[in-house]
């Protein structure tokens, strides 16, 4: 028995591989039956959108609150109420202000009718003092022809010395009363500022888009002013204070065109323009964020305060610029797929560089900058000295420290350039830096005449998640491989 069932095993295997070598159907695999879907090189726009969300507010939002306390006896304004500069839109309770006012107008008169008896004191003071000055010269030419005694003329001195220092006293009594005069003036002045403020004015032209008092109802500024209107000025003029990822803030900037919609109109697509890039940061769960400023137009008068838009800034754009599919960039062939041949020598050799974003090489920072060759030859003599002094600076670190080295030359290179190009002259490197830190190179594949692929290297610029800008190695019209698919028929 056992004889048998090995002599059938033995037979089971041998029939297997028969069938493996010679009667199996040739897979997809081995066949090299792939459906090969490719995409086209163009000419078109690539975009660089960011996305980020914030609220509609109208161009100056003012809160209107009261200064004094009291009653609201009047009410002339409520929600949604146009109002205008200077319009009363609320009255509280004067009586209070009034009896102030009333009570410091008196001080005002009693002050005014104490200084009047102190001008007179002084008159008097004068007329005194007038007095005795005579009867001191009179006893004086009396002592002199020794007519009087001499205790006379003492005693008149005496009378003159109290003259004068009556006649002083009345004038320090009447600075006094000029004084409380003035300060009875101001408490007036107050008093009539605070009855004035019980007359609640719009501060703007506007919306009222809040009230949060009723008649009745009093209000108590003791320590910080009540809000009792919110009036927005020209809702015809919005804003959106967007939140944007720091990822993505580097590519906005003051100008940029903007599109949003609001749940309320789903539909309809708004346009916008980035009128600020604000540099204060706010964290929310480590997430660190900007605010960018959207001013839109909003004649219809549909968008209000408060709304949420969901915006994307055009960050970036490029136009009538070769452009492939990003899903090519994306592609790598499978294992078991075609074969893969790497590309000719020749027309690998016309790929030129990879493209960078490389601060360092003067000659590179100043292509396309419009100045002298004297001038870029100091350029690059002066970066080379600034490069040397960092490096010796660096001493043994730079081999260990990199980062702290790439922040040295940077540093030196932008003070380089501060110090030999005019303001125009660095922002025009600021944005061909800015270009070429966008440039990156990659392996895409194409198919050629037998089916297999073959590598060819690109150089990209702008990417905007669907399409990639060409920069160098590709030419319109050529098809590249954006995916390989068995096919399971075999055809």
């Amino acid at each position: 028995m056992s004889k048998k069932y090995f002599y059938l095993a033995g037979v089971i295997i041998a029939a297997a591989s028969i069938w493996a070598i010679f009667l199996r159907p040739e897979s997809a695999a081995d066949s090299g039956t792939f459906d090969i879907e490719t995409a086209r090189v163009e000419s078109g726009e690539v975009a660089q959108i960011v996305s980020a969300s914030g609220a509609v507010r109208a161009l100056t939002t003012v809160e209107v609150g009261s200064q004094v306390s009291g009653q609201i006896i009047a009410l002339n304004a409520d929600y949604n109420s146009e109002v205008k500069e200077g319009d009363i839109i609320a009255r509280i309770d004067p009586q209070t202000f009034e009896t102030r006012v009333e009570s410091a107008n008196a001080d005002v008169q009693s002050a005014e009718a104490n200084l009047a008896v102190q001008q007179a004191n002084i008159a008097s003071a004068e007329a005194t003092l007038a007095q005795a000055e005579r009867d001191f010269a009179r006893q004086q030419a009396l002592y002199a022809a020794d007519a009087v005694a001499r205790s006379t003329l003492e005693d008149n001195e005496r009378a003159l010395a109290v003259a004068k220092a009556n006649l002083d006293v009345s004038r320090a009594q009447l600075r006094t009363s000029n004084a409380t005069l003035s300060q009875r003036k101001a408490s007036l002045r107050s008093a009539q500022v605070d009855l004035e403020r019980t007359i609640i004015r719009s501060p703007i032209d506007g919306v009222v888009i809040s009230r949060n008092v009723d008649v009745g109802q009093t209000v108590a500024a003791s320590f910080s002013a009540p809000v009792l209107f919110t009036i927005a000025q020209d809702l015809e003029d919005i804003r959106i204070d967007a939140a944007v990822v720091e990822s993505d803030i580097g590519g906005i900037n003051t100008g940029d065109s903007a599109e949003f919609t609001v749940d309320a109109y789903p539909d309809q697509t708004f346009k916008g323009t980035v009128e600020q890039v604000r540099l204060a940061s706010e964290t929310l769960q480590n997430v660190v964020t900007y605010t960018v400023v959207i001013e839109a137009k909003n004649p219809s008068g549909r968008l209000l305060p408060g709304m949420t838009a969901n915006v994307e800034v055009t960050a970036d754009k490029r136009e009538n610029v070769l452009r492939i599919a990003e899903s090519a960039i994306r592609f790598r062939p499978p294992a078991n797929g075609p074969e893969v041949i790497e590309a000719a020598a020749a027309e690998a050799g016309q790929r030129g560089p990879r493209g960078g974003g490389q601060r360092g090489g003067g000659a590179q920072l100043l292509n396309g900058i419009n100045i002298d060759d004297d001038k870029k030859a100091a350029i690059q003599a002066d970066l080379q000295k600034e490069m040397a002094a960092v490096r010796e600076s660096m001493g043994e670190r730079a081999q260990f420290d990199r980062a702290q080295m790439r922040q040295r030359i940077q540093a030196a290179t932008d003070k380089v350039l501060l110090r030999n190009l005019t303001d125009a002259e660095y922002k025009q490197v600021q944005e061909a830096m800015k270009a070429r830190a966008t440039v990156t190179q990659v392996e895409v594949y194409k198919q050629t005449v037998d089916g297999k692929l073959e590598k060819q290297s690109l150089v990209l610029g702008l990417q905007d998640g669907s399409f990639a800008e060409i920069l160098r190695g590709a030419e319109a019209g050529q098809e590249f491989v954006t995916r390989a698919r068995l096919n399971a028929t075999g055809e």
